[in-house]
This record gives structure tokens, C-alpha cells and sequence, in this order.
């Protein structure tokens, strides 16, 4: 009877490690570096200071942002995205939520190098707000980090700048 006593024991005791362990296993989503988010979040360009901040505005505009505020001399550019509703859901709705609103926001911060480049570097937060019922609202944001989704926003301002330098270079000649 001792030694059933010592199975059980011995089992009872490799159930629990096995459940413990499978709750260190659980992956979180990995937190990037703030040296990592700079990286992805920073490009430098070889043009004029006023080709860069104007190809960040228009890309900002092509993109549907709206210009909150700019200033040419500290290079800073906040623009709104477009305001997209949400359906609320289910359970969202049996929770008390009334609507859900999302939108992006984003900044560029422009500098001027001393060696004739451009550094941009811009960063989105997606924002929502959450009304409930009888009219209390919750906010709520957070930053994007997806590497390909800056990559595609620096493409299109090459593309801008491309523009730019070519319509600039086209005047020049006439």
C-alpha cells in the first residue's frame, strides 16, 4: 500500500511539473527594442531638406491622412488618418458597447544632417475609442512596429521624392 502511495505521489508529481511547464512554454509576442523600432521607424535620404518634408506631406495626403499640424523649421508633421467605424460584436455589444471607432495617427520628424542627407522617421498609433452605453467612452492606442508596413510607407515617399526631383528637374530646363 506504501508503494502505491509512491505512484500516485510520483504521478501526481509529473502531472503538475508537466502543467507548469506548459505555462512557461507560452510565447508572448516579443516586445521590440527601442534601438529595434528606431531602425525600422528611420531612413535617410540623400536631397534638400524641402524635397524631403514635402514628399512626407504628400505621401501623407495620397495616404488619406489629414495634416494636423506641420512645421518646416523643427520638421515635425503630425497627420490624421481616416476615421473607419467598427461593427461591434456580440459579446462586445452584450458587454454594454455601443460603437467602436478605430483611426491611425501619424508623425514625421525631419532632420537636416550635416552631411547635405535628410534623416524621416515616422511612427504610427493606431487609436480607437470605445463608446458604452449611456454615453461613458474608453480610449485605447497602440504603436505599430511591422517592419513591412514602414518599408511600405518609405517606398512611396521614394517614389514621391522620385516625382519631385524629376518635376523640379523638368522646370528647371524650361
Amino acid at each position: 500500500m506504501v508503494h502505491m502511495s509512491k505512484k500516485c505521489f510520483v504521478t501526481l508529481f509529473l502531472v503538475v511539473l508537466c502543467l507548469m511547464s506548459g505555462c512557461v512554454l507560452v510565447n508572448e509576442p516579443r516586445v521590440p527594442t527601442s534601438v529595434e523600432i528606431q531602425s525600422i521607424q528611420t531612413r535617410e535620404f540623400d536631397i534638400p531638406y524641402k524635397i524631403a518634408f514635402a514628399s512626407v506631406v504628400d505621401v501623407f495626403q495620397d495616404l488619406g491622412f489629414v495634416i494636423q499640424s506641420s512645421d518646416f523649421t523643427t520638421g515635425l508633421i503630425i497627420a490624421k488618418g481616416s476615421v473607419i467605424s467598427k461593427d461591434v460584436g456580440f459579446l462586445e455589444a452584450m458587454s454594454g458597447v455601443h460603437s467602436k471607432v478605430v483611426w491611425n495617427v501619424g508623425t514625421a520628424h525631419l532632420e537636416e544632417l550635416s552631411d547635405g542627407k535628410v534623416s524621416i522617421r515616422i511612427s504610427f498609433v493606431t487609436n480607437a475609442k470605445v463608446t458604452l452605453e449611456y454615453g461613458a467612452s474608453d480610449e485605447s492606442n497602440k504603436a505599430i512596429h511591422d517592419g513591412e508596413f514602414y518599408a511600405r510607407f518609405f517606398d512611396k515617399i521614394d517614389k514621391s521624392i522620385f516625382v519631385r526631383q524629376n518635376l523640379k528637374n523638368r522646370s528647371n530646363a524650361n
